[in-house]
């Protein structure tokens, strides 16, 4: 087993361990928001902090992205947008065209924009925003929509990558993206593409960047012993305000809502690792390292749930309706994991032996393939 350089070694799996942990919470988040919707007892709950799952997916994608891809990329744009590829758009992709193939034959495969035509498909295999018929900046796989903004991030950061030194890069990134969103406010853009790109957003991948950049600082590797408790409650705190926040103070802006609390809840899990604040849940590592299957897969499960239950359960008591929302949950993540394991793996491991197999594996190869498996 080949370990990652002597200061490092102490951390990696702990700091990935942790990491997948909260990523599960998080794609199950977003798996609540929309199974809610299954049944008048889950729409009439106060669960629109689900929503914050994706915020707390853009800080982890910021922090990631700068541990893997600052050290790997640094000068290779080309190969870092080739590897983000690689990692994101097979799986999306696949969904895509399974539903604009089988969408005129299974409508109720398609969203609420109907089925999709050749122009949809396209710029949704392109990351291009679009407002669909519904007026959503939706892509046929409606899902997708945040990863129009992650491949935005990309194509930013791999310009960021020509420029040396991570403090320069950090603070040119941290402009740029500062920039576009006070460009967002000045000229509220009407049009997709701008309103995508300009988004508020946009900080939370930069606030996971700055993130990366404490934690690497830290200079005390055990810090995180004397700051246990603090970090717990931190998180408290956070997962607190996350879940309260859409009925405390609903008119505040989502950045703020959902954002706030979800950088705090990665700092804190950062910060827990320091003292070595972590146990083993086996299963819950499961669902972190399939959380972007669970991710993509999951408004399949909850349309074909809601086939079902809206033939056989329609007037469902209570407790029934209960029962089908957790139902939901664990099929999702049964099917997730099953769609990563025998789906995503083999794809990734083929494209990455494909494109990748000549390069000589670096001294961290461990912590590099825990790393990218954070998305």
């Amino acid at each position: 087993m080949l370990l990652p350089e002597p200061s490092l070694e102490a951390r990696p799996r702990a700091l990935l361990t942790n990491l997948q942990y909260v990523r599960a919470v998080a794609a199950y988040l977003v798996v609540l928001y929309h199974a809610r919707l299954l049944t008048t007892l889950g729409q009439s709950l106060p669960l629109e902090f689900g929503r914050a799952g994706v915020d707390i997916f853009f800080v982890i994608s910021g922090f990631i992205i700068q541990h893997v891809a600052a050290r790997d990329d640094v000068g290779r744009p080309g190969a870092f947008m080739a590897k983000r590829l690689i990692r994101v758009a097979p799986l999306y992709w696949l969904l895509t065209l399974l539903i604009g193939v089988a969408g005129p034959f299974i409508p109720a495969l398609a969203s609420k924009a109907g089925v999709p035509d050749a122009g949809m498909i396209l710029r949704s295999l392109f990351f291009v925003p679009y407002v669909d018929r519904a007026g959503e900046i939706h892509p046929v796989l409606f899902i997708g929509w945040t990863l129009n903004y992650e491949m935005f991030f990309y194509v930013l950061f791999a310009a960021g990558l020509l420029i040396r030194g991570t403090t320069p890069r950090l603070i040119a990134l941290s402009i740029v993206l500062a920039a576009l969103v006070v460009v967002g406010f000045a000229a509220d853009p009407d049009g997709a593409i701008g309103r995508t790109y300009t988004s508020p957003l946009l900080l939370e991948f930069g606030a996971g960047l700055w993130l990366h950049r404490l934690w690497q600082g830290s200079s005390d590797p055990h810090a995180g012993v004397r700051n246990r408790m603090f970090a717990l409650l931190v998180m408290g705190a956070a997962a607190l305000a996350l879940v309260m926040g859409a009925t405390l103070w609903p008119a505040i802006p989502d950045i703020v809502k959902w954002g706030v609390p979800a950088f705090a809840i990665v700092a804190s899990a950062l910060m827990l690792e320091r003292g070595d604040g972590r146990a083993g849940h086996p299963m819950l590592l499961q669902l972190g390292e399939a959380s972007y299957a669970i991710y993509l897969i999951h408004p399949f499960v909850i349309k074909a749930v809601s086939v079902v239950a809206g033939r056989f359960f329609r007037d469902a008591a209570l407790p029934m309706q209960a029962s089908i929302m957790v139902a939901t949950l664990i099929i999702v993540g049964v099917v997730g994991v099953a769609l990563h394991l025998f789906v995503e793996q083999p794809l990734l491991k083929a494209l990455r032996r494909r494109f990748f197999a000549r390069r000589a594996a670096p001294s961290g190869t461990r912590l590099t393939a825990q790393a990218e498996s954070l998305r």
